[in-house]
């Protein structure tokens, strides 16, 4: 995948804007909710009613949160298990399965 300049600006601003949150404690699903502003426009970072997200200025996916099952529920996908471990291992980009592939 060849990332477009844009794109890949957007990106750089979406990590370092939920750097800035971070700082402050736990990043809640208010504060995504609420986006940030990249070349005068507001850029969501997550949809309510979906996981997966891309926002409509970007080519590629934007995703920056992840569900984690309850002890003991069901994994609905294989690549959870990675995600998750790469997540608590502090990993900056994790490998995910758009799906299945």
């Amino acid at each position: 995948m060849t990332e477009s300049p844009e794109d890949a600006r957007i990106r750089l601003a979406a990590v370092a804007h939920i750097k800035r949150l971070a700082a402050g404690g736990v990043v809640t699903s208010e504060d995504l909710r609420a986006g940030f502003f990249s070349d005068g426009e507001r850029v969501p970072l997550i949809n309510p009613q979906r996981g997966i997200f891309k926002p409509s200025r970007m080519q590629h996916l934007l995703s920056v949160r992840t569900v984690y099952p309850r002890t003991g529920a069901r994994v609905w996908y294989d690549d959870q298990r990675v995600v998750h471990e790469q997540i608590e291992q502090g990993e900056e980009l994790v490998d995910y399965a758009f799906m299945g592939q």
